[in-house]
């Protein structure tokens, strides 16, 4: 590297600053460290209440289940949040519909075609709630219903005006 005085003289010069290994290995990083700035983070989406009730009317699912029933159980297990996850002793529950992975999704490619959904979970996790959907609408076609959700029997059975849109 090439150092110059304010009067323009060549002072000195230098590449031992990246001669070191510390340096090399940091230069090294370099594009890595660049790449994640420029790409943006995986973030959940955090529907709002009437934002979500269109979308599932535009997808039909309030066609056999009341809409205000199905919103608030999904406010109760995943906040509308589309990369919810809990785990529940043996059993995952992933994303906004909270399905689990004991046969609806499953864990490893491997097992995809056994899933009742044939979906990996991690896809459950994604911004695209369009396969979440389609899962779901399997799981509501069970005799429970919305009470597949034990939330839906806890808060949302009743008073549920404030998930009308």
């Amino acid at each position: 590297m090439l150092w110059v005085d304010q009067d323009k003289k060549q002072v000195a010069q230098s590449d031992s600053m990246f001669q070191t290994p510390e340096a090399a290995k940091m230069m090294s990083l370099l594009p890595l460290i660049l790449l994640g700035i420029a790409l943006p983070a995986t973030q959940a989406i955090q529907y709002r209440k009437c934002e979500l009730s269109q979308i599932l009317r535009e997808h039909g699912i309030d066609k056999d289940i009341p809409l205000p029933e199905l919103i608030c159980t999904m406010f109760h297990i995943s906040g509308f949040d589309t990369q919810t996850e809990v785990n529940n002793n043996s059993n995952k529950e992933h994303g906004i519909f909270q399905i689990s992975n004991n046969g609806w999704c499953a864990e490893k490619q491997e097992d995809v075609a056994k899933s009742v959904c044939g979906i990996l979970c991690s896809k459950l996790l994604d911004d695209d709630i369009t396969d979440d959907i389609v899962c779901a609408k399997k799981i509501l076609q069970l005799p429970e219903r919305l009470d597949y959700w034990k939330a839906h029997k806890t808060f949302c059975r009743e008073n549920l005006d404030q998930w009308n849109c």
